[in-house]
């Protein structure tokens, strides 16, 4: 039988095609796949790179498969020259397709069962490294998160749609898809299980322990003895008695541990049967009667942690409650799983990101500090950035921009504008309008596919005592800031900006040019740092002049962290970047 996400049909393509180019972009390879391998075929429902009469199908008979092999073996595979493989050499994607160099990865769906591959493909020989196959591996563990959680929802939708009535069952299955299917942090996870067993199951405190966070996600090491259960908090969370015991030992001292141990629910009708057995526990704060800890596992079997449903009346365990609670626990598993792999992948993007940022030159005549916020809910990688260079003349370019979107993508066209653009105006010595006119015509011709704004300014050498001629283009992007000696401030904006960058490539660009006196100060910032939800622009821009203003008489490092203290609080929407440059006088 098919899987459901080959009934689906192409909408599903968009979702894995997506993993497809992530592991073609980050493993250099010539073709990436998502396959799902059945009886007599095997077919794409994601892919990159394929061409001809298979990009069209997205299916080839097993004759034509190496994915096979990885759901045969219940193992990844990796080949550096399928032409010197004994199993492989026959095969006939090797003269029909090009395959030669082969890396895949398990996936996996709801049940766990291995149901195809995520794999690269090169038309030469390759030896895959360990960064290679650590990354493959990786995002096959998401890949798997993303095709489980499709299936949950597949199950959970059949049996809304086969009942005249829903049962009480349906209704909850139902909505643990919809409560977890768009979580993406501990925290949401968290919130969506407390909500839905609320709501669902009738209890009266619903909660996640979480293990050792050193061993997850994905790793095959057993649990341990001497590991720790961690509480996950909520926004607003009052569950005093979680709270006190919000660290657990992954043992029978406790009733999370042992559900870990046992690996099995642990329920008791009423809060006395279970103090019964646990007496070290702090019950200082203790609520509710009826209680149920379920241990969490991901599709891989490894222990990801616990979670404890609490009822406020005494009762007895009925099959239906032993169906729905490991069905709570299984959808849990899956949200967290994903969650934890995602936090993972972001912590590293942003860590990349921040390393992408490049050092301020030392040369210029002018005081120029900067800083990179990233937004504070880690669900997105920005596309935010700076840069400074002094030409070989003495002159000094600055840009800041901002790329179009919040994932992988746009980070990666960050770094790809940003260096263009340095190279740019180092190489070429024009400008600003010439830089960016040029820019835009190298995007275009290099393919390289992204939105931007930026504005790119110079700061000119002269002759003027006491001052420097500021020349500035501006591609659809916030106005800079400019703070005179006594602190007054105006935005450097002579009606809209210009059409930004990545749209047409020959559209006219402006230079516009003023005078700066010594002491003033030029801020240039992404939108981030002035635009917020349901406020209109404006009013973000007279905040911005206002800190500006009261904090100009501070060096320029101090300046820009007063700036950022005023403006930006800890629920950050959106990454910031921002660039101060103080005007000192010239010997």
């Amino acid at each position: 039988m098919p899987h459901p996400d080959l009934r689906a049909g192409a909408e599903l393509h968009v979702t894995y095609d997506r993993y497809a180019r992530m592991v073609r972009r980050s493993l250099g390879a010539d073709i990436a796949l998502v396959s799902l391998v059945e009886e007599h075929r095997q077919a794409f429902v994601g892919a990159d790179g394929l061409s001809g009469d298979v990009a069209d199908s997205r299916e080839t008979p097993l004759t034509h498969s190496f994915c096979q092999w990885v759901v045969a073996d219940q193992a990844p595979l990796v080949i550096s020259d399928a032409r010197l493989d004994d199993r492989l050499r026959t095969n006939l994607a090797i003269p029909d397709l090009g395959v030669i160099g082969y890396a895949g990865y398990p996936i996996r769906d709801h049940r766990g069962t291995i149901v195809g591959s995520l794999c690269a493909i090169t038309h030469e020989p390759r030896e895959w490294t360990g960064e290679d196959l650590a990354s493959l591996q990786d995002l096959a563990a998401a890949c798997s998160s993303e095709l489980a959680q499709r299936g949950l929802r597949e199950e959970a939708a059949l049996a809304a749609e086969s009942a005249a009535t829903l049962t009480r069952r349906s209704r909850v299955l139902l909505a643990l898809s919809e409560g977890l299917a768009s979580t993406r942090t501990l925290g949401d996870v968290a919130v969506a299980v407390e909500q839905v067993s609320v709501e669902q199951l009738g209890c009266a405190r619903a909660g996640i322990w979480i293990d050792d966070p050193s061993l997850l996600p994905g790793t095959s090491e057993p649990a341990r003895q001497d590991a720790t259960l961690h509480y996950v908090p909520r926004t607003g969370d009052d569950w005093r008695s979680a709270q006190l015991n919000q660290q657990l030992g992954l043992d029978h001292s406790n009733p999370l541990g042992s559900a870990m141990v046992r690996q099995r629910p642990v329920w008791f009708r009423d809060r006395a049967a279970q103090n019964e057995h646990y007496r070290d526990l702090d019950l200082s704060a203790q609520t509710g009667e009826a209680r149920a800890f379920l241990p969490l596992y991901d599709t891989d079997g490894t222990a990801l942690g616990a979670m404890a449903l609490v009822w406020d009346e005494a009762r007895d365990q009925s099959a239906d409650d032993l169906t729905t609670m490991t069905a709570l626990a299984s959808y849990t598993a899956q949200a967290l799983s994903r969650a934890l792999l995602v936090q993972e992948r972001l912590d590293a993007l942003v860590t990349l990101q921040s390393a992408l940022l490049p050092a301020l030159p030392r040369s210029t005549a002018h005081e120029i500090a900067a800083r990179y916020r990233p937004a504070a809910a880690r669900d997105q990688v920005g596309g935010d950035w700076y840069d400074a260079v002094v030409m070989p003349g003495g002159d000094t370019s600055l840009m800041i921009g901002d790329i179009v979107g919040h994932d992988l993508a746009a980070a990666a066209t960050m770094g790809q504008v940003r260096n263009m653009l340095r190279a740019i105006t180092w190489a070429v010595d024009d400008r600003p309008a010439a830089n960016v006119r040029l820019l835009d015509h190298a995007l275009h011709d290099l393919e390289v596919e992204g939105l931007a704004t930026l504005v790119h300014a110079r700061i000119e050498t002269g002759a003027e005592a006491e001052s420097s001629w500021l020349a500035w283009t501006n591609a659809g992007h916030p106005p800079p800031l400019l703070l005179g000696p006594d602190g007054q401030g105006r935005y450097l904006q002579d009606g809209p900006p210009d059409l930004m960058i990545g749209v047409l490539p020959d559209v006219e660009r402006a230079d516009q040019r003023t005078l700066v006196d010594d002491g003033s100060t030029l801020l240039l910032y992404t939108d981030g740092l002035v635009e917020r939800r349901g406020e209109h622009l404006d009013e973000g821009l007279d905040r911005l002049r206002e800190a500006g203003s009261r904090h100009a008489h501070l060096p320029v490092e101090k300046f820009l962290d007063a700036v950022l203290r005023d403006l930006v609080d800890a629920d950050l929407d959106d990454d910031i970047a921002v660039m101060a440059v103080r005007f000192t006088p010239t010997d």
